[in-house]
Formats: structure tokens, C-alpha cells, sequence
């Protein structure tokens, strides 16, 4: 029986930027749509010794937690809210002909669906909304909150362990 484990990818400020779910060595795959960061520091086993039900109920909890940058809730590249992971399961639509979709055509969930098509007006109005939105009070003050917590949790780890 596999035993499942949340982990982070963190930011340099120490800020996690994408929460998954995996068992074995899952958290050094690239099969993530995120970048893997290079400095093995920065990736972080949240919780470890998991049923794959409790990993899935975690992931999610997290997620929900930082929140998403897609949706405008938080600061995570999460795509999904999570929880929706199957060992071993198959999409619905596998090899049923004339089923594919925009997932797994490759035109949603990539960067490919987006080149070329806005025009740069509409890239420039994007990144000021994007920039307006994260600058407000209430962001500032969720960031800080994280990092305060980020940082309180490592220096118990590291008493802990010392």
C-alpha cells in the first residue's frame, strides 16, 4: 500500500507557488505545468504518511488555503483546486474516438493556446489588472500573513530538530 505526502514549491521569498500530492518521488517529476525549482531547499514535504483520501483532502485544504492566482484568490500556479488525483485512473474519454477535448488536445492547460492570438494592448491591459489586483491592502496583508506563518512554522521545525 502506497502512503501519500502533500509538498510546496517555493518561491525565493519562501513563499509556496504550487501545493501537489504524490507518493515516491512524485515532487521531482516534470510533469507538472509549473517549473520545478532547482534548489532542492525550496521544495517542502508538508505532510507525509498519508492515505491516498487523506493526501487528496489536504492538497485541497491548501490549495483553498494560499488560494489561486488563476482564479484571483490567492498566490498559487495551481490550476485546479485539487483533490481530484486517482492513482492509477484514466480519463473518462480515453480512447473513445471523437471524444477528445481541449484538455487533452493540448489547447487548454498549456501555453500553446495563447501565442499569438492577443494582441499587445490586450497583454498590457492583463498584466496592469493583474498588478492592480495583487497591490491592494487586503493582498499585501495576505502575503505578509503567509510569510509570518511560513516562517514561525520553520523556526518550530528548526527548534525542534536542533
Amino acid at each position: 500500500m502506497n502512503t501519500y505526502y502533500i509538498y510546496a514549491y517555493l518561491r525565493e521569498d519562501g513563499t509556496p507557488y504550487y501545493i501537489g500530492k504524490g507518493h515516491d518521488d512524485r515532487y521531482k517529476q516534470k510533469s507538472h505545468k509549473v517549473k520545478i525549482p532547482t534548489d532542492p531547499l525550496r521544495i517542502v514535504i508538508m505532510e507525509s504518511g498519508l492515505t491516498n483520501i487523506g493526501a487528496l483532502a489536504l492538497e485541497r485544504r491548501y490549495i483553498r488555503w494560499y488560494g489561486r492566482i488563476d482564479n484571483s484568490t490567492g498566490i498559487l500556479r495551481n490550476m485546479t483546486d485539487g483533490g481530484e488525483g486517482a492513482p492509477g485512473g484514466t480519463p473518462w474519454n480515453k480512447g473513445k474516438k471523437g471524444l477528445q477535448t481541449a484538455w487533452n488536445k493540448g489547447i487548454i492547460g498549456s501555453a500553446s493556446h495563447l501565442s499569438n492570438k492577443r494582441s499587445e494592448k490586450h497583454k498590457k491591459n492583463i498584466g496592469a489588472n493583474s498588478k492592480a489586483r495583487m497591490n491592494t491592502p487586503e493582498m499585501k496583508e495576505k502575503y505578509r500573513q503567509i510569510k509570518l506563518e511560513y516562517w514561525a512554522k520553520k523556526k518550530a521545525q528548526a527548534l525542534h530538530l536542533g
